[in-house]
């Protein structure tokens, strides 16, 4: 037994000695990039309950109501590029297509900045500050988008974001 182990080890040694010449090189690339936490990975706007009588007219709209993303942890970032992707209305991609017993409504998204955020997963509104926390401040209302019936009337999106 020892025999194998000795015979083993020369010939590992003779190979080592027959490939002295051989070397390898390797190439390491990579980069460190900005990075943030949230506080809560979900928000909720409530737009409540609105009279039908408010929505009027084909293009009315209700009152905007506001939620917040808040970053933790941020580091290197100061500012972020988000996207919106939702079901789109049917009549008008700029709209979320509201689900529920209500016909006749679209949801609009934007920034707390007044920037547009249509659903389609492709269409950034940019954040920026100064460093520290920062806050993804985003708005929702109804839209009249046809004949109104009343019920309820609400959707879900993801956003992503990215974080420079």
């Amino acid at each position: 037994m020892n025999r194998t182990k000795v015979v083993a080890v020369a010939c590992v040694m003779a190979c080592l000695d027959a490939r002295g010449d051989d070397h390898l090189e390797f190439q390491v690339q990579g980069a460190i990039t900005p990075s943030c936490g949230l506080v809560a990975e979900r928000i909720r706007i409530d737009l409540g309950s609105v009279p039908a009588g408010e929505l009027g007219s084909v293009g009315s709209a209700s009152p905007w109501h506001r939620s917040r993303f808040t970053g933790m942890d941020c580091i290197g970032a100061t500012r972020a590029s988000v996207t919106l992707r939702a079901t789109p209305h049917a009549g008008d991609p700029r709209y979320l297509a509201a689900v529920g017993e209500a016909r006749g409504v679209a949801i609009e998204m934007r920034s707390a900045g007044g920037q547009a955020l249509p659903p389609d997963g492709t269409t950034p509104v940019d954040f920026t500050w100064d460093g520290g926390h920062p806050e993804l401040g985003f708005e929702a209302r109804y839209v009249r988008v046809g004949a109104l019936q009343p019920g309820t009337a609400g959707a879900t999106a993801q956003i992503q974001i990215l974080w420079e």
